[in-house]
């Protein structure tokens, strides 16, 4: 049986973690991980305003091997990034235990992580790769897919998706005509604009995918 967890990790034991968090009025969130013959390349969203800037910090970091910018849309952009092969990271562990990355987001001093392993084997693997190479993480939760879906958690938002999504219902942003904006909702979370754009627009996405969609067709 599949099981989920939640963990988080210090951006000191993350390196390309921590690359990219010491980058000011930047929000990052791992979109995938692909592993490649010599080594472990992520894909990942950043919005900000000077992306410029952001490439050249993450370039000066001897274990980054490159920075590709695939997609932007308005403040936010689609990156793939590779570093060096001999640097150990968690995400190495997530693919060598074939782990389905769900979440992956920074935040000031960590990284939140919710990732699907095939079964608990897999995930003691995972937790044993961290222990051996001595990245250090935070077990928050770990729970099947039965589980979630009786706790009323089977759309797999974030904690901060959700926050945004109850707010967004609780202020009339659905109503029509609108009660509140966007605005308003990144004031009451203490974020931007553009976060709170991005929280709830992927929210309300996976909550329609997993009310209305079959799991064949969210592909």
């Amino acid at each position: 049986m599949s099981v989920i967890v939640e963990f988080t990790l210090s951006t000191e034991d993350f390196v390309f973690g921590s690359t990219l968090a010491t980058v000011e009025d930047m929000t990052i969130e791992l979109e995938a991980i692909v592993p490649t013959a010599d080594s472990i390349v992520p894909y990942f969203w950043t919005t900000g305003e000077d992306f410029k800037s952001f490439e050249r910090h993450v370039l000066s970091d001897p274990n980054i091997k490159s920075i590709t910018q695939l997609d932007r849309i308005d403040e936010t952009a689609l990156y793939r990034a590779e570093w060096i092969e001999d640097v150990n990271s968690p995400l190495n562990g997530l693919a060598e235990t074939e782990a389905v990355v769900l979440e992956a987001m920074s935040t000031k001093e960590d990284w939140y992580f919710r990732a699907r392993f095939l079964n608990h084997d897999l995930l003691g693997q995972f937790y044993n790769f961290c222990t051996e190479n001595d990245i250090s993480i935070h077990v928050e939760r770990v729970y099947t897919l039965t589980e979630a879906s009786r706790a009323g958690q089977i759309f797999e938002l974030t904690p901060e998706q959700r926050e945004a999504i109850v707010l967004a219902v609780q202020y009339g942003y659905f109503k029509v005509p609108r009660k509140t904006t966007l605005s308003e909702i990144a004031d009451e979370l203490g974020i931007s604009q553009q976060a709170a754009s991005k929280r709830v627009r992927r929210g309300a996405d996976k909550v329609l995918r997993g009310a209305l969609l079959t799991p064949s067709e969210r592909l």
